[in-house]
């Protein structure tokens, strides 16, 4: 088990929530929600059951239905199926993959008003919506997100504990990384192709083998891919083109999805439930266009520009290669031995987009077009919010550093624009307009 930050949150709902709120830990399959749900369950509860409805049998997802009037059965039922005793207030139920079982989710009004015990919910959004048509879902939740590990969690894995918190001194003193860089660039390559996902992380940890970690990836891969193909909301082919193209359009030059790509009569009205379906899945993380960088980041998710990441970066690097083996993977011999090319920058600006979010950053994106010539005038990697001013990502893996789509967005916008950070290859640097960090500085942005 390794650490996760999403841990202290959890502690945090038991301390200033439970039992009003049912704790609902979102995210993609194989981020490791349910290892979480259980090391919860041993260390702060006394007893705890595990409801699996990727597995359960009838009779159990029966009790959720028929028997929340007798509840003193209820709880006899399920301590007698799971042999296990609960004690008043200090016993924890899991209901594990909730989402494939939405009236589970309405069951918890009736069961939080009880107020016996606790309840976590693990899973994601992706089905529940159209499952819950006629499925009174309770407001009484308290949400954590479990992302793939981020960096700090994977260098502690790898017994690093020191290096974010030297990023995060350097960041505010602007000192140079010195003979620290090569170091911290060499492990932050790695977690480019390891990415976060809990067992790829153990099998890099255990073998320090690319293949072993390979092999754990495309498993990964093929149980959303099966997921894709399974559920019964959207249309499976829309969603599995749509999510295999993801790399292709990730290595062009602007990085915007054309959904044109994919079949040419593709549309935006046929291609958004789908797409949405793998948002609320937590698979991938989508950028959207903003028009106005002076306006709340609070656009709709899926726009008629947008671009579209994945959650994991490891996952991509697969992705991108998945008809040929981990030694024919022309991206990890890029990245190991540190010789990107243009087109690869696409694995570049997705693993700062999965630092962005990592640290609450919603994707966001700026383009700017000539009306006349249609070309693109200025185009910004990223924009986050910090306090009052906007704050423009540049991410640079080529040899192309310009600053003309910085200065524009600043000459155009004025004082509401802050200054830009430009992530390169290179060391720290700071200009009157710039500042200027190695790629691994994404991670305490």
């Amino acid at each position: 088990m390794f650490e996760r930050k999403a841990y202290s949150e959890m502690l945090k709902w038991k301390r200033e929530y439970a039992p009003d709120y049912a704790l609902f830990l979102k995210g993609a399959r194989r981020t490791g929600k349910t290892t979480l749900a259980e090391k919860f369950g041993k260390e702060e509860y006394r007893s705890y059951i595990l409801i699996r409805f990727d597995q359960v049998e009838e009779g159990i997802k029966n009790l959720f239905v028929n028997s929340l009037r007798d509840l003193d059965s209820f709880f006899s039922t399920i301590q007698f199926a799971y042999n296990t005793r609960l004690y008043k207030r200090n016993s924890l139920i899991i209901l594990d993959e909730i989402q494939l079982f939405p009236p589970a989710r309405q069951a918890l009004k009736t069961l939080l008003e009880d107020g016996r015990y606790d309840y976590l919910e693990t899973g994601s959004l992706a089905s529940i919506k159209k499952k819950s048509a006629n499925i009174l879902i309770p407001s009484e939740e308290y949400t954590v997100e479990v992302l793939p590990m981020d960096y700090e969690e994977y260098l502690k894995a790898n017994g690093n504990d020191f290096v974010i918190p030297v990023l995060a001194e350097h960041l505010s003193t602007l000192k140079p990384m010195g003979s620290l860089h090569q170091q911290i660039m060499k492990s932050f390559r790695e977690y480019m192709l390891v990415g976060g996902m809990p067992q790829v992380v153990k099998a890099f940890v255990e073998t320090k083998d690319f293949g072993k970690v390979d092999f754990a990836k495309q498993q990964i891969l093929n149980l959303y891919r099966n997921d894709m193909e399974e559920q019964e909301e959207e249309n499976p082919r829309y969603v599995t083109n749509f999510f295999e193209r993801i790399p292709s359009e990730l290595s062009k030059h602007d990085k915007r999805y054309i959904l044109t790509h994919i079949e040419p009569s593709a549309r935006l009205r046929n291609y958004r439930p789908p797409i949405l379906w793998l948002d609320e899945a937590m698979i991938i993380n989508i950028a959207s266009n903003v028009d106005d960088p002076s306006a709340a980041f609070n656009l709709a998710v899926i726009d008629p520009s947008f671009k579209c990441y994945m959650m994991d970066t490891g996952l991509l690097v697969t992705l991108a290669y998945k008809d040929r083996l981990y030694l024919e993977n022309e991206l990890y011999k890029a990245i190991l031995l540190d010789k990107l090319h243009v087109n690869e920058g696409m694995i570049v600006e997705n693993i700062v987009a999965q630092c962005l979010r990592a640290n609450g950053h919603r994707a966001y994106f700026y383009k700017e077009t000539d009306k006349e010539t249609k070309k693109t005038t200025v185009e910004i990697d990223f924009l986050i919010r910090r306090q009052n001013k906007v704050i423009p990502i540049e991410v640079k893996s080529g040899e192309n550093k310009s600053t003309a789509s910085i200065l524009k967005l600043k000459e155009t916008f004025g004082k509401r624009i802050g200054q830009g950070i430009i992530l390169h290859h290179g060391e720290i640097k700071s200009e009157e307009n710039f500042l200027w960090l190695p790629y691994y500085m994404a991670a305490v942005l």
